[in-house]
C-alpha cells in the first residue's frame, strides 16, 4: 500500500468516526415523570440526535389506578371502587432543533380509567402508580424505564 493510499484510508476513517461521534444520542436531562392530580407529566431533554427534523417516541407499560365515583358535592357514595391495571401505549413526535429536543408529554389517567359512574357522578383517581418504558424510534440509546416504586 502506498503512503498516499494509506493516508487517504486514514482520513476516510477519521471522517466516518467523526460523523458517528456527532450522532451520539443521549439524555442531557434524564426522563422523569411527576404526577399532578390525575395527569402524568413526562419531562426530558435529549441531544446528539444529528440532522433529523423530529423523533418519534413511545411510552408503553402499565398504570395501576385506584378510582372512585364522587357526586357533584364531592362526596363518595356507597359504591364499588375500582382497582385496575391499564395498559399504556402512547406515541408522540417531538421536533429536533440543532440535534436536540425537549420532551414535554402528558398522559391523563382519567382518560384511561374504565370506571363508569352513574348519573351525575364523576370519576376521581384516588391513587396511581406506573411502570413505563420510554423509547425513541431509531435511537436505542434513548430507552428509559420509569417507575413510581
Amino acid at each position: 500500500m502506498t503512503r498516499r493510499h494509506a493516508l487517504s484510508c486514514a482520513i476516510a476513517v477519521l471522517i466516518a468516526t467523526g460523523v458517528l461521534l456527532a450522532n451520539s444520542p443521549h439524555y442531557v436531562v434524564d426522563p422523569a415523570i411527576t404526577v399532578d392530580g390525575t395527569t402524568l407529566l413526562l419531562d426530558a431533554k435529549a441531544a446528539g440526535l444529528g440532522d433529523v427534523p423530529d423523533v418519534n417516541f413511545s411510552l408503553t407499560g402499565t398504570l395501576d389506578v385506584f378510582s372512585r365515583c364522587y357526586n357533584r358535592g364531592g362526596n363518595k357514595p356507597q359504591a364499588d371502587n375500582k382497582q385496575e391495571t391499564i395498559a399504556v401505549d402512547s406515541s408522540f413526535t417531538v421536533a429536533v432543533n440543532n440535534g436536540q429536543t425537549t420532551i414535554d408529554h402528558q398522559l391523563v389517567a382519567t382518560a384511561v380509567s374504565s370506571l363508569d359512574c352513574p348519573g351525575n357522578q364523576i370519576v376521581k383517581i384516588e391513587s396511581l402508580s406506573f411502570d413505563l418504558v420510554l423509547a425513541a424510534d431509531g435511537f436505542p440509546q434513548l430507552t428509559a424505564t420509569l417507575s413510581s416504586d
